[in-house]
């Protein structure tokens, strides 16, 4: 007669044999989206390109007929611009989620996403001095709005912390409302019509004024600070064991939660430079990867930023092919894919708790 613990044994040791086989699936379907979005986005918009003049145009980039500079100085980088802020908003959520060791937890949630719109909303409507206001001052802005509001958010917490996490969350959903009433009342007083209406278009989340300009400058700063979270994985992960454990290994606690906050609010405040506000990538994305690469794995980060940056650049696909005369606001189809997983997420945090 076999024993249940010995089926449950034979169950567990198949499933871990074919990890590799799982997350050899998982990285080759995920080159393969990319791919695929990437040809659909140079190739489909308002503005139709025939197959011809689109694989002329892709191969040679230095062509000035009107097809090449569609593809190139206005496709190509936005494609580019939703990799990286589809990949850094992951990284930010799952950061956090270590962090505070609560699947429910991500940039927006925790008030840090609203603090970077607030800090480029100061910066942007002439709050600074317009030396101070330049591209490459942006990110710094964004950073001390973002890392402000997620110090914030941890004072508020307090030592209540470590017991749950229900007044993490409702500090941060204190903060975002605090960063957005500022805003608003910036926006009511100080702003005339065609500020507000460019303000709050941008507040939805867009990747419509995507540029070499724009994103050459901000990915200057975005690729240090991923390559800073992918490498130091082990040293997240041993927030997963909670504090007194990572303490009694040798390792400072508080230093850790300090880097984590530091790096998830720095690539969620250049992505707020590059398209604003953009909700719910960071809370799902890493949860359903999990399914796929679990937490503490070799590459789990790897696979939760390629992941974020496919999530994006569908959503962004999906907002320009709409019919109209303009582009819907990529946060809004974020939001509408987004919110369904957020659901059934919300149904399901206790049973994939870190804890």
């Amino acid at each position: 007669m076999i024993s249940k613990s010995s089926v449950t044994l034979h169950l567990y040791l198949i499933s871990k044999s074919l990890q590799p086989l799982r997350k050899f699936l998982f990285f080759s379907v995920i080159c393969i989206a990319i791919a695929a979005i990437f040809l659909f986005s140079a190739k489909t918009g308002k503005v139709t390109v025939d197959f011809r003049d689109f694989w002329e145009s892709l191969l040679n980039p230095n062509s000035e007929n009107l097809a090449a500079v569609l593809i190139w100085q206005i496709r190509i980088p936005r494609f580019l611009s939703a990799l990286f802020c589809g990949g850094c908003l992951a990284l930010s959520g799952q950061l956090l989620q270590i962090l505070v060791r609560n699947p429910l937890a991500d940039s927006f949630t925790l008030g840090t996403g609203s603090g970077a719109a607030l800090g480029i909303n100061l910066a942007l409507t002439g709050f600074l001095p317009p030396i101070l206001s330049g591209i490459f001052f942006m990110p710094l802005w964004a950073f001390m709005g973002s890392f402000g509001a997620g110090l914030m958010v941890m004072t508020m917490a307090g030592s209540r912390m470590k017991q749950g996490s229900e007044r993490l969350l409702l500090s941060g959903v204190a903060v975002s409302i605090l960063a957005n009433s500022i805003i608003s009342l910036r926006l009511y007083f100080f702003s005339d019509q065609n500020e507000i209406r460019q303000m709050v278009f941008w507040a939805f989340g867009s990747l419509d004024n995507s540029s070499w300009k724009l994103l050459l400058p901000v990915s200057a700063f975005m690729i240090p600070a991923i390559g800073l979270v992918v490498a130091g994985s082990r040293t997240w992960n041993l927030m997963l064991l909670g504090e007194e454990k990572a303490i009694s290994l040798g390792h400072p606690a508080l230093r850790i939660r300090r880097y984590i906050l530091i790096l998830s609010s720095f690539l969620t405040a250049c992505v707020v430079c590059l398209a604003g506000p953009l909700g719910f990538v960071g809370l799902v994305v890493p949860y359903f990867v999990r399914y796929f690469v679990p937490l503490g794995k070799k590459n789990q980060l790897l696979a939760t930023f390629v992941s974020g940056a496919v999530f994006l650049a569908f959503c962004d696909l999906i907002s320009r092919l709409l019919p109209g005369n303009s582009n819907v606001p990529t946060g809004l189809i974020c939001s509408l894919v987004g919110l369904p997983l957020f659901l059934y997420l919300l149904q399901n945090s206790e049973r994939r708790s870190f804890s």
